[in-house]
Order: C-alpha cells, then sequence, then structure tokens
C-alpha cells in the first residue's frame, strides 16, 4: 500500500502534542511516515517527540524525530520534508488534531484520480470556549477557485496532501515568509497545477484549534508587514505566471490587502488608514477603486462577504 508522509513541526507545544499525537496515531490508514521536527523549543517539547517515537514506532508507522534550529515552521517543514521518502507528503500543526479518517480519506481520493496532483478537504475551527464553525472549500472551478483561495486559503497547512515532486518543484516552504506563508505557498500550487482534487467528508477530519498563540490567531496589527511580504511573493508569482486572467488575480490580491487594512482599522491601528491609501494610489482602474474604497468602508464594519462581491465583480470588468 502507499506510504503517506505527515510532516508536523514543533515549538514549545508540550502541553498540546499529546493532543495531536494521539490524533495521529488515531488514523485509520497504514503505512505512515511520520516526521517531527522540533524547532529550537525551550520546554520539554523534543522529549515528548522521543517518547511519542519510542512507544509508537511500527513497520508500518515509522517515525523520525529531527531538529531543525534555523527558526520558524517554514525552515522545520522544510527540514522535514527533505526526510521524506513517500511520493505524497502532508503537513500538520503541532496544536491541531485529526479526524481519524483524513488520511484514510485522501488516499481514496487519491485512489480514484490517479493523475491528481493536490487533494484538499474541509475543516472545523474550534475556540476556547468550544463554539465550533466549519470552513468548506468548493469543488475546484477555473479562475473562480484561484479567486476564492486567495481570499479563504482553501490550501491552508492542515487541509491537503501533495506529491512530494510538485512541492519540491515549487519551491517548497519560503522561509522569509511568515504568517501566511502557508497561504502564499498554496497559491505557487494552484499556479502550477490544474490537477487538483477535493476529498469529501460529511464530517470535517481536519480540527483547528485557534487560541491566543496559535498560528491562527486573531491579531493583524503587529504583523502586517510581514503579512503584506507575503502578498507581494503572491503578485510576483502571478505575474511571471503568464496566466490569461492575471489580471483578476492581482485585483484580488490587491483586495486582500484591502481587507488587511480593514483588520488593522478594526483593531485601532492607523497603518490600516495608511495601507488602504497605498493601495488606492497603485490603482489606475476608477472601477477598481470604486470597488476598493466600498469593500474598505463596509469590512472596517465588520461586514462579512464583500471579497465575494469583489471577485464577481472584477470578473466582470
Amino acid at each position: 500500500m502507499m506510504e503517506i508522509t505527515v510532516i508536523i513541526p514543533v515549538y514549545n507545544r508540550e502541553k498540546l502534542l499529546p493532543r495531536t499525537l494521539a490524533s495521529v496515531v488515531a488514523q485509520t490508514y497504514r503505512p505512515l511516515h511520520v516526521v517531527l521536527v522540533d524547532n529550537g523549543s525551550t520546554d520539554r517539547s523534543l522529549a515528548v517527540l522521543q517518547e511519542f517515537c519510542d512507544k509508537y514506532a511500527a513497520p508500518d508507522f515509522r517515525v523520525t524525530v529531527c531538529e531543525e534550529l534555523n527558526p520558524g515552521a517554514p525552515s522545520a517543514r522544510n527540514a522535514g520534508l527533505r526526510r521524506a521518502t513517500s511520493e505524497w507528503v502532508m503537513f500538520f500543526d503541532s496544536d491541531d488534531e485529526m479526524g481519524a479518517r483524513l488520511v484514510e480519506n485522501y488516499v481514496s481520493a487519491i485512489g480514484k484520480n490517479p493523475d491528481a496532483d493536490i487533494v484538499y478537504t474541509d475543516m472545523k475551527i474550534v475556540d476556547d470556549a468550544g463554539r465550533s464553525m466549519i470552513k468548506r472549500s468548493p469543488r475546484k472551478g477555473g479562475i473562480h477557485f484561484l479567486c476564492g483561495n486567495i481570499f479563504h486559503t482553501y490550501f491552508s497547512t492542515q487541509r491537503y496532501v501533495v506529491r512530494r515532486d510538485v512541492i519540491e518543484t515549487v519551491g517548497a516552504w519560503n522561509t522569509e515568509t511568515f504568517g501566511w506563508d502557508d497561504w502564499e505557498l498554496g497559491i505557487r500550487l494552484m499556479l502550477y497545477t490544474s490537477r487538483i482534487v477535493k476529498a469529501e467528508s460529511s464530517e470535517p477530519q481536519v480540527i483547528v484549534h485557534a487560541h491566543a498563540d496559535s498560528i491562527t490567531g486573531t491579531q493583524y496589527s503587529d504583523k502586517v508587514d510581514k503579512l503584506l511580504a507575503c502578498v507581494d511573493e503572491a503578485e510576483k508569482h502571478v505575474r511571471a505566471s503568464g496566466l490569461r486572467d492575471a489580471d483578476i488575480l492581482l485585483n484580488c490580491l490587491d483586495y486582500k490587502k484591502i481587507v488587511l487594512a480593514s483588520a488593522c482599522r478594526r483593531e485601532g491601528s492607523m497603518r490600516g488608514e495608511q495601507l488602504f491609501h497605498d493601495v488606492l494610489r497603485s490603482t489606475p482602474s476608477r472601477k477598481v477603486k470604486a470597488v476598493f474604497v466600498s469593500g474598505y468602508w463596509l469590512a472596517s464594519r465588520g461586514v462579512r462577504g464583500t471579497a465575494r462581491v469583489a471577485e464577481r465583480l472584477f470578473r466582470l470588468f
């Protein structure tokens, strides 16, 4: 049977690791190769990883524990990728959970679509109060799918499995991007291949726990420049892609900045207003400017769904 490699970077997750690792052991699919990369933890995370390896490693459940001293999850994920030998790899965060059938569902979708390069799925987000929200992704569908990924990150870290040679070809994880590094990689993957399929499930098999020190935290103002750097990288790749609809994608990327600006404004940061005007000054089209202005005004007041409306308008212009 086909082996799947699961790569998990770890930094100071001693207390949360047992939940994540238990969900990996509970997978209904074998064989698995679990690569656990400690990224310079100062707590007992590395010891927890080694204990896990000693307890659960088996011929059909290989466990590799390694260290990556260069800081940042992208560096740690690349270190794990270098240790993968399987055709297919997936990434997961050390504070989230896998539903028991996550890998099984991926492998089933691969079996039904042998030419696929990427298989993605839905996820559920759970906050500290136990409230949950399901984030569903549409089936693949041309420019609409590409635009939707810009706004909704269908390829967040935990939500897909990919051929190892494909992720290596696009350059793997960008170690110069932080915050939206999975979003930036997802755009590169989408620009590279259209052989993408969805693994359907009645209940999401990816459970993301949003908490104060999670990668999926809610503060924007203190990291706006790092997030903008991710958008700038994405713009470079779109411009170099030669896609017929590149202008639509570029407008969507600029609107991503508008959404970020509105988030900063809601947090009381003047950086949001500055970013908003920067985007307007670089936009020659009056129609697009009008979308940006109305979108910023609405999103700043907490109105949801503006990105979806903006995308539809950009495809009409």
